[in-house]
């Protein structure tokens, strides 16, 4: 597994010119495509936020699966794409599937199944890496969870299939749990102790190559409020320790081939890998990527399927966070603008709510109200930065009245 930044590869033959099927890209994912060698179509759902003028965009139902495989047969093969793939998760299965039935390049569906139900990944890697494993128990195995429990006492219960921190609870009982939680929907989990770090990671042939690290901050409730990088808290080795962790994860799971992004927690030199997917990490992790290390992470994270090689300019910063701004339940009384930094440096800065909007219990990451970029000249002043932004009232709320 290597830390460093991706090799440049080939171009494919220029006397075939690549079509890529891209399946659900939001108008970000959709501008980086633009710059990718060949023809780009992409499948979107109905009522999706509209594209570029110009793009070729195609509209189906891509999460009824029956469906869009006709639609992949009647539609799809006539145009000879060369390869599917999609960024966004629920996106991924279907484009894997779609690749497989035209005999295209994709990720193979198996591993991306793997990836979206935690509890194959965790039977997986208890056959092929059991050290990156916590101990756990499947929902519906009473006996399994009742042993977990007398254990170690303190568990994460999650949904098998969750994405975006949602349902994500700390428990020291099955019974704190409702009963329609302690079903095979539910994996529990060894709460497992340390600093929690988000992995890109770019695989071609079997060689998993890093191309960033992010340090994440997160809410007692697991929902992710910031991403650093680099991570102030890994030196080189464990760095290297890290990648090296997730290269084993990924051979586990038999990923050969594109992007993945890997949740871990780190506790000395003991590392247990939390969850992964095969795309890039959202939360604006693309931008520090790019930002850090001058590689074009969504569109290398795209253009693997059709040899185009990865792009990167020059980095811009030494170091960069995204920053999730968040309030108290309530009613918004006050938005205060964007703040000069002690710091850093604010390079973006995004709200959703206004004076009079509603602010609801952060219970996934629906509920953060927006996000800011910050650039810093180091680690530490970048931890610094984050630190004194987190800090401060953005949003005012003022508690609801109980009726």
């Amino acid at each position: 597994m290597s830390t460093g930044g991706p090799d440049e590869d080939c171009p494919g033959d220029t006397d075939d010119v690549p079509a890529l099927v891209i399946v659900g890209a939001n108008p970000t994912v959709a501008r980086a495509a633009a710059s990718l060698p060949g023809e780009l179509i992409h499948v979107q759902l109905p009522g999706a936020p509209a594209l570029d003028p110009g793009t070729r965009v195609l509209e189906t139902d891509f999460q009824d699966l029956p469906a869009f495989l006709a639609f992949t047969e009647d539609v799809l093969r006539p145009l000879r794409p060369t390869a599917v793939v999609s960024l966004t998760e629920f996106g991924l299965e279907p484009a894997a599937l779609a690749a497989r039935r035209l005999g295209v390049t994709g990720v193979d569906p198996a591993v991306v199944r793997a990836t979206r139900d935690k509890l194959a990944m965790r039977r997986i890697l208890e056959r092929e890496a059991p050290h990156l494993n916590p101990a756990f128990a499947a929902g519906d195995d009473a006996d399994a969870v009742d042993r977990l429990f007398a254990a170690y006492g303190r568990v994460i219960a999650k949904p098998v299939d969750g994405v975006g921190s949602d349902s994500v609870a700390l428990v020291e009982s099955a019974d704190a749990l409702p009963a329609d939680r302690r079903t095979a929907a539910t994996l529990f989990e060894q709460f497992a102790e340390g600093r929690e770090f988000s992995v890109e990671a770019l695989s071609a042939g079997g060689r998993h190559t890093v191309v960033g690290i992010a340090e994440k901050g997160t809410t007692d409730g697991f929902v992710e409020v910031s991403h650093m990088m680099p991570p102030p808290s890994l030196d080189a080795r464990s760095q290297e320790l890290v990648a090296r962790a997730v290269g084993e994860l990924l051979d586990a799971l038999g990923l050969t081939d594109g992007p993945s992004h890997t949740e871990v927690m780190v506790d000395g030199d003991k590392i247990v890998v939390i969850e992964t997917h095969t795309r890039l990490g959202g939360d604006g992790i693309a931008d520090l990527v790019h930002l850090t290390t001058g590689v074009e992470w969504r569109r290398a994270a795209l253009g693997w399927a059709t040899a185009a090689g990865v792009r990167r300019g020059t980095a811009t910063a030494t170091a960069a966070a995204t920053v999730f701004l968040t309030a108290p339940p309530g009613r918004v009384t006050a938005v205060a603008p964007p703040p000069a930094l002690a710091h850093g440096r604010i390079e973006t800065w995004e709200l959703s709510v206004r004076p009079g909007d509603e602010v609801r219990p952060m219970r996934s990451s629906a509920d953060r109200l927006g996000m800011a970029v910050l650039t810093a000249a180091g680690t530490e002043a970048c931890a610094a930065a984050v630190a004194e932004l987190t800090a401060r009232p953005v949003v005012t709320t003022a508690p609801e009245p109980h009726l």
